[in-house]
Parts: structure tokens; sequence; C-alpha cells
């Protein structure tokens, strides 16, 4: 799912404005949406199912995780997809979160060799401190002494460019993730976790130097075009493009990549009655990437929605057969282990 930054733009307007297409013969059409980051594999499991039966056909738009938990609560949307937990506004009916699919958080960096001119930014390494400094601009230039530390082999190649903080703009579950891996390594600079990430700098006031896009694709476009620039994107949108090595609880200096967000996310076991997961950073698996990030399906258990039915049938596909086939091939990791038992309990109480 190699995509170059040129397509990235596009892809997003695509993803935020096409639900998938129903067949034609469907009985029932049931519209979904919400967040960004699972788009690409969500809607291929929508496309898998629609074409394996007839009675439901499922619609997913890509809207993001604050405009998808808003839609669901009002009804707009049969189902929705989130990457983070209602903070107010839960709907009053019974309901339920269940986890999908997972992946990485990756950081992509704009940054140029002062010796060869070629881009730095998949040599860079970052311990999670020191990437909590960067973002919250306690360091503001990339010849800091503390990133220097970390990668001896290029010191002397790693310019003095001041950094600017790329992040999304609005409400955002990709956000909502960053911010959770941010505040585990740095509470003093990150104290709160939420959908914005422009009222989490510290002094709940964005840096001076900072941009801010309204989608991943934005954001890539603007870390692309700022040297000296780094960001938070879902690792599918930022594939292609160099992006930072965090370093992991054994002390390994690991990029993003479906492989190494698995060896994260398959060693995740604090998962909530509810469905939701307490993320662990401090997984100490060989080759694990520390920053993971799950996205849960919204659906309803009271039965008082129309199509339950179809909506557990589209979970229970994508769980158990969408996941395990198109998962990896598309950057992301298949939930697992008691995610997946749990998930799998869950999609029982749909109605």
């Amino acid at each position: 799912m190699r995509r170059s930054l040129a397509l990235l733009a596009g892809v997003a307007i695509a993803a935020s404005t096409v639900a998938i297409a129903a067949p034609a013969h469907a009985a029932n059409t049931i519209s979904g949406g919400g967040a960004s980051f699972p788009y690409p594999f969500i809607s291929q499991c929508a496309a898998d199912f629609n074409a394996s039966q007839s009675n439901f056909a499922i619609q997913y738009t890509s809207t993001g995780s604050g405009t998808g938990k808003s839609n669901f609560t009002k009804g707009t949307f049969v189902y929705a997809q989130t990457d983070s937990k209602y903070a107010s506004g839960e709907p009053t009916f019974g309901w339920e979160y269940i986890p999908t699919i997972g992946g990485a958080i990756a950081f992509p960096i704009n940054l140029k060799s002062t010796t060869t001119g070629k881009t730095l930014g998949s040599s860079i390494q970052l311990k999670q401190s020191t990437l909590a400094k960067i973002m919250g601009g306690v360091i503001k230039s990339w010849n800091d002494k503390e990133i220097l530390a970390s990668n001896p082999r290029i010191a002397k190649s790693i310019p003095a460019k001041p950094i600017t903080v790329v992040y999304r703009s609005g409400n955002s579950g990709t956000t909502n993730n960053t911010l959770q891996y941010l505040n585990a390594w740095a509470p003093s600079i990150f104290g709160k976790v939420q959908d914005d990430f422009s009222t989490a700098f510290p002094g709940s006031i964005p840096l001076a130097s900072s941009q801010t896009g309204k989608d991943n694709a934005t954001v890539m476009s603007l870390i692309n075009a700022t040297e000296g620039s780094i960001g938070y994107v879902d690792f599918g949108d930022a594939k292609g493009y160099p992006v930072a090595r965090i370093q992991n609880a054994n002390g390994e200096f690991i990029a993003p990549s479906a492989a190494s967000a698995s060896k994260n996310l398959a060693n995740q076991t604090n998962v909530g009655a509810n469905g939701l997961i307490t993320l662990n950073y401090n997984v100490k698996v060989p080759g694990a990437y520390p920053a993971g990030i799950f996205s849960y399906m919204l659906a309803r258990t009271d039965g008082k929605g129309p199509n339950g039915l179809g909506v557990r049938q589209f979970a229970d596909y994508v769980l158990q057969k969408c996941g395990p086939s198109r998962a990896a091939s598309l950057g992301y990791v298949p939930v697992g282990g008691k995610v997946l038992a749990t998930a799998k309990t869950l999609v029982t109480k749909i109605q």
C-alpha cells in the first residue's frame, strides 16, 4: 500500500466524501462513518462484505472520530468508528465499543543533512521523552544536545534548524492517541489527553512556530513543504515518507510498520468489559514499535436501531475474515489475543 505524497491529498478528499458503493440488489443500506485512521481498511472490508452477500449494503464515510461519535449519538450513522472514547455526548441508548483494527502512529520528519543534502528523517532516533519535548516546544532546534546524544552516527549531519511542529486541527482520534502517548512520557508537558491538540500544548496555547492541518493528508503536505518540521499521522498516511525511529521499552529505536506495531499490539491485555483498551507503552518485546493505536466500532445493543443484524454480521466479518486477510497488506494490525476474544463477545451483543 505504498502511497506517494502526491496522492495523499486526493486520497483524503475521496475518503472524506465518498461512501462505499452499495450493490444494486442490496435490500438494506447501512450508513456509517467516523475515524479517518481505519478508512482504507474499513472501506475495503465493506467492499468485500457487500460483494459476498445481498441482504445488506455497508457504507463508510471518513469524517474524523469526533464527527463519527456525534453522528452515532444522533443516529445519523447506524454504526461508527472512533479511535478515542467519548469525552461527552454519549448516546442515551444501549451501545458499546468494539476494537476492530490496530496500527501505528508515525512521526514524519522533513530534515536534510548538512553534509549530503539528503533527507535525515528516517535516520533520526528519538527517546520517548525527547519526542514529547519536541512536540511541546521544550526542544526548539534539531541540533539540540538531547537529539544529538541519541544520534551519534549522524550527529554532524544534523543542522541547526528550528523545529516546526505540525498537528491536526479540530477533533481527531489520532490526536487523542498521540497525546496519550506523549502524556505517558511527559505529563508535565502534555497534561491533557483529548481530541484537540491545539489546547493540549503547554499553557493551552499552540506554539508560535507550529502549523495545523485539517486532516492527515494536509498535515503531510505541510510537513513536505516545511523544512525542519515534524508531525504525527497514522502510519498508512506516512508510508513511504521519512519517519522517526522511536525508542521502545527494550531501548531499541524502531521504525513504524505493520510488523513492528503488531509486536506491540499483540501484547496488549488491559481490555475493559466495554471494549476500551488501556495501552501499555512499556511492552518489552524485541522489535516492538511503541506508539500504537486501536480503532473501535460503535454499535447499538438495544435492538431499536435499524439493521442491527447487518451491523453484527459486518462487525463479525471485519474481525474474523477481513482483518486476518486484509490488514497487513494495508499497513494495519488485526486484533488478536485478549483484545480479539473481548471483541468477539461484544459482537454477539449487537442488536
